[in-house]
């Protein structure tokens, strides 16, 4: 793992509100990641880091919820920690009014009709991988369910070849997992010469398929521009590469720690968006970034045009103030408010296939392998991150008991 160094700290910031904690080597972090994003808290309503470029982090859930939302004065220009300087990935880094445009043009392979004409696939897939394994007892579950499932699945949507998973993953992972901005640079240039490769292919033989659907995007009345073409194709990549993965990794390491609540799920099929809803909300992955977009003051804290912002996800869906017990999985809780998904006009657009490809991993794995645990002779590896992740899963079970 890189070691971050400091910055300098700006003369805006107040001794007293910098921390020293780097969000890419947290404490607590390897033990619960959404949990360990809590060491921000306690100094005030805004902390900064030093740390990645220097950046402000909110430390009160609801102003997390407001940063999301609030575009006017935080621009979604920048998203990364630390900002490698590269093409913008759209929309998620575009702003009013272009974003709603670029976003409308991606929304139709993420339509409830889009999702039921890919729910065969999910579902096959899903008893494939599962039967795989099933026999043998154990799985590492990154590498052979929770990885190849979405990227799969996304790589079939966009139309490109399934054999580049492992090339695709680990580019992505070390753009959103490597604190070195070197690294993350380099990631970003490899990925944007593969999409510019199959752009080239599409738009000289279209297809139906998401890269061809890239091509013909038009804004402002005109087609897009080859940079706005990589800038969406890249984004789609990263979502359909990472995002996923790390949810159905927390997912299943709680159900390994929990028999009771792999019980529940079994036997409450008809109660499955409650379910989904509150797994989502206590196993956040994503924790985005801002730019401060104009010189404004937040609760007493100045905050200058470019300074850098991120917002952590579980400071929301897990605030003490607004829930009872929010540390606790509670299977039972009614539609649990969250934003994991993000909030305001930059959720998820891949939102609906996220909850159908967890809704189908539910009910296919707990079918065929309805008691399993932990490795206790595996250490789990996970980190908190902008993007908190599950680098390796180790899990066993009586294959006896496999039905």
């Amino acid at each position: 793992m890189t070691i971050a160094t400091r910055s300098p700290i700006p003369s805006h910031v107040p001794p007293e509100l910098v921390v020293d904690i780097d969000v890419y080597n947290q404490p607590d972090g390897a033990v619960d990641p959404q949990k360990a994003w809590r060491c921000f808290k306690g100094k005030g309503p805004l902390v900064f880091s030093p740390y990645n470029g220097g950046h402000w982090i909110p430390t009160v859930g609801d102003d997390v919820f407001r940063f999301y939302r609030d575009a006017q004065h935080y621009s979604n220009r920048l998203v990364a920690i630390p900002d490698p300087d590269a093409d913008k990935m759209l929309p998620i880094q575009a702003d009013a009014p272009d974003h709603s445009q670029y976003r409308a043009h991606i929304q139709s392979l993420f339509t409830p009709k889009a999702i039921d004409r890919l729910e065969p696939k999910i579902r096959a897939l899903t008893i494939e991988l599962i039967e795989g394994f099933r026999a043998k007892g154990e799985c590492e579950f990154v590498s052979e369910f929770s990885m190849p499932l979405p990227i799969n699945i996304f790589l079939q949507m966009m139309g490109l070849p399934l054999e580049d998973r492992p090339y695709l993953r680990n580019l992505i992972e070390i753009y959103v997992t490597d604190p070195d901005i070197e690294h993350k640079a380099a990631a970003h240039v490899e990925v944007h010469h593969y999409m510019d490769k199959w752009i080239e292919k599409r738009l000289a033989e279209p297809t139906d398929d998401g890269v061809t659907l890239v091509t013909k995007g038009t804004i402002n009345g005109r087609p897009y521009t080859r940079d706005e073409m990589l800038g969406t194709l890249t984004l789609l990549l990263h979502a359909g590469l990472d995002t996923v993965v790390n949810m159905l990794a927390f997912i299943v390491l709680h159900l390994a720690r929990s028999p009771s609540d792999r019980e529940y799920i079994r036997k409450n099929h008809d109660k499955m968006p409650d379910i989904i809803q509150e797994l989502l909300r206590r196993f956040s992955g994503p924790n985005l970034g801002r730019v401060v977009a104009q010189d404004h003051t937040y609760k007493g804290v100045l905050l200058k045009k470019g300074d850098r912002v991120i917002l952590p996800v579980s400071l929301f869906n897990m605030d003490e103030e607004k829930m009872e017990d929010p540390d606790t999985v509670d299977l039972t809780r009614s539609n649990a408010r969250h934003i994991t998904f993000g909030a305001g006009a930059h959720t998820c657009a891949g939102a609906l296939l996220a909850r159908r490809e967890i809704a189908i991993f539910l009910e296919e794995w707990l079918a065929r392998i309805p008691d399993f645990e932990t490795d206790p002779t595996r250490p789990v590896n996970m980190r908190a991150l902008p993007q908190n992740s599950v680098f390796e899963l180790w899990l066993r079970w009586k294959p006896a008991a496999a039905h």
